[in-house]
C-alpha cells in the first residue's frame, strides 16, 4: 500500500491523534510523579540536614566552639554518612574543620538555605578536582565562626539525569509505537475497504453476481459486508427483473402493435366499405385498450414495488372492500355462467393500506378466476367462484377460489412472475401481469400472496396484517352500538 495513501488515511490520522492524546496524558502523569519525587527527595535531604544541625547544636551548647570543631572533624571522617558536607571557618573564612575546601560564594535565602557549588576536601576529590552541587544551611556563631551543613546533590542529579533519559527514550518509543500502530490499523482497515472498492468496480463493470467477501469473524466489517451484499442481491434482482420486463414487453407488445398497424393500414384501402372500416376501427381500439391495460398494470406494479403508496395509507375495512368488489363483479360472473359466493366474518377486519390498490388486487383475482377458472366455451352449470375473508389472530386472509384446471408444478411456482403465462392460458387473452400485481400489492402491505391447488381449481390467498391501532376503536364502536340497541329495546323502540 503506498505510504502517502497510508498517511492520508483517516484511520491513520485518528490513530495518531489518539496516541498523541494518550501520550500527553501519560507525560502529564509521569511529569507529576517526577517532580513529586524530586520534591520528596529534596525534603528528605533537608530533613537529614536539619537532623545534623540539631546534633551539632547540642555539641556546641555543651562544649562550645572547640567541641563543635571536633564534632565536625569526626563526622567529616565518617563514611557511614555518604554525601554529608560540613565546614567550619573563621571570620576570614579560612577553613578550620570539615570536608569542603572553601566557603561557598552563593548567598543564602531568608531561612539560611543555599544551593551551592563545592569542591570536596577528600583525597579523591582533591586528586580529581571534582566539583558538585550541594544543598545546605549557613549559620554565624559566636567568636566570628561560621558553620555550613549540607548534603551532596550529585547522586540525586545522576538519578534525575537517568530518569530524564528514560522519559525521553520512552517518549521516542511511544511515538514510534503510535506511528507503527496507526500504520497497522490503517493497513488493516484500508485492506478491507479496498476489497469493497474492488467488488464495486467489478459490479459497475457488469459482474452483477459479485459480492463483498466476508471473513467469518462477525465483526463490524462482516456486518457491513452482509448489509451491502443484501443490497447488491436486491439490486441484482431488480435489474434482472427490469431486463426481463423489457424483454417481455418487446416480445408481447410487438404482435399487438403489428395487428393495430395492419388494421389501420387496411382502413386506408378504398376497396373496403364503411362498415368494414368501422369494424377495423373497433378491433384497433380493443387492441389499443389491451395495450393500455398492460401498461397500466406495469405502472401499478412499479408503484407498488417502489413503496410510494405507503405515504397515503389509511385504515381500510376489508369487509366493505370485498362487498364492493362482489357488487361490481357479480353481474360479470353471472354473465360467464357461474355465481359468486361471498363469505365475510362477523367481526371487523381493518388493515392499513391503499384502498385503490387493494381493490385492484381483489379485482385481478376475480378476473383470473373468470378467465381461467370457468372454461371459455362451455362453463359448467354449477361453476362457483368463492370470495372469502378469514381472520386468524392478527392476520386477515382474503382468498379467491375457482373450479378450473388450476396450476401445478413449475407453473404454480412461476405464476407470480411478470408476463408469465402457463401453456393452458396462452390461447386466451391477458398479459400475464395479474398475479404479479397482486403479489406486489400484498408485499407493499406487509403480506404475501399464496397460491395453492384447490382440487379442483386454484385458491389464491392474500394474507395481510390487521391494523392494531384500529382494533380498540372498532371494539368501542361495537360496544356503543350494543348499548344503544339495548337502551332502545328497553324503551320499546326498535334498535338501529
Amino acid at each position: 500500500m503506498p505510504p502517502i495513501r497510508l498517511i492520508r488515511s483517516r484511520v491513520f490520522q485518528l490513530s495518531l491523534l489518539t496516541s498523541a492524546i494518550f501520550g500527553i496524558a501519560a507525560f502529564a502523569v509521569v511529569a507529576t510523579l517526577y517532580y513529586s519525587s524530586l520534591q520528596a527527595v529534596t525534603r528528605q535531604i533537608e530533613a537529614t540536614i536539619d537532623a545534623e544541625i540539631k546534633g551539632l547544636a547540642e555539641q556546641y551548647r555543651q562544649f562550645g566552639s572547640i567541641g563543635l570543631i571536633r564534632a565536625v572533624q569526626r563526622r567529616a571522617r565518617r563514611r557511614s554518612r555518604p554525601g554529608a558536607l560540613y565546614l567550619v571557618v573563621d571570620f576570614e573564612f579560612n577553613p578550620l574543620a570539615g570536608n569542603v575546601v572553601a566557603w561557598p560564594r552563593e548567598e543564602p535565602d531568608a531561612r539560611r538555605w543555599v544551593t551551592f557549588t563545592f569542591r570536596g576536601g577528600g583525597a579523591e576529590d582533591r586528586r580529581t578536582g571534582a566539583r558538585g552541587e550541594a544543598r545546605g544551611r549557613m549559620f554565624g556563631l559566636q567568636g566570628g565562626l561560621y558553620l555550613l551543613v549540607g548534603h551532596d546533590l550529585r547522586e540525586q542529579q545522576r538519578v534525575t539525569a537517568r530518569t530524564r533519559e528514560t522519559l525521553i527514550l520512552a517518549g521516542i518509543v511511544a511515538v514510534l509505537f503510535a506511528i507503527a500502530s496507526g500504520g497497522l490499523l490503517s493497513w488493516l482497515v484500508l485492506r478491507r475497504i479496498d476489497s469493497i472498492n474492488r467488488t464495486s468496480r467489478e459490479i459497475v463493470a457488469g459482474d452483477l453476481a459479485r459480492r463483498v467477501p466476508e471473513t467469518g469473524r462477525g465483526d463490524e466489517f462482516d456486518r457491513l459486508a452482509q448489509s451491502l451484499n443484501a443490497m447488491l442481491a436486491q439490486n441484482e434482482k431488480l435489474f434482472l427483473g427490469m431486463r426481463e420486463v423489457a424483454e417481455n414487453l418487446a416480445h408481447d407488445l410487438r404482435s399487438p402493435l403489428g395487428r393495430v398497424r395492419q388494421r389501420l393500414e387496411r382502413q386506408l384501402s378504398d376497396a373496403l366499405s364503411a362498415n368494414e372500416k368501422q369494424a377495423l376501427s373497433v378491433e384497433a381500439l380493443e387492441e389499443t385498450d389491451r395495450l393500455l391495460a398492460t401498461f397500466n398494470a406495469i405502472l401499478s406494479i412499479a408503484q407498488a414495488d417502489s413503496g410510494a403508496p405507503k405515504r397515503s395509507f389509511e385504515p381500510v375495512d376489508l369487509r366493505t372492500l370485498l362487498q364492493d368488489v362482489a357488487d361490481l363483479y357479480e353481474p360479470l360472473v353471472e354473465d360467464a355462467g357461474a355465481k359468486l359466493a361471498l363469505a365475510l366474518p362477523d367481526r371487523p377486519a381493518t388493515v392499513r393500506g391503499n384502498r385503490d390498490l387493494l381493490f385492484q388486487a381483489c379485482a385481478n383475482l376475480i378476473d383470473n378466476a373468470i378467465e381461467y377458472g370457468l372454461g371459455v366455451d362451455d362453463p359448467p352449470p354449477a361453476a362457483t367462484i368463492d370470495l372469502k375473508l378469514d381472520l386468524d389472530g392478527e392476520t386477515a386472509r382474503l382468498s379467491v377460489r375457482d373450479r378450473g384446471a388450476g396450476l401445478h408444478g413449475a407453473a404454480l411456482e412461476r405464476a407470480r412472475e411478470r408476463f408469465y403465462r402457463a401453456d393452458a392460458s396462452r390461447s386466451t387473452g391477458g398479459s400475464g401481469l395479474g398475479l404479479s400485481l397482486v403479489d406486489a400489492v400484498a408485499r407493499l402491505h406487509g403480506g404475501a400472496l399464496i397460491l395453492a391447488p384447490a382440487a379442483p381449481g386454484l385458491r389464491a390467498t392474500v394474507s395481510l396484517p390487521l391494523d392494531k391501532r384500529a382494533a380498540p376503536n372498532e371494539k368501542a364502536e361495537e360496544t356503543l352500538s350494543d348499548m344503544a340497541g339495548a337502551a332502545a329495546t328497553e324503551k320499546g323502540a326498535p334498535p338501529g
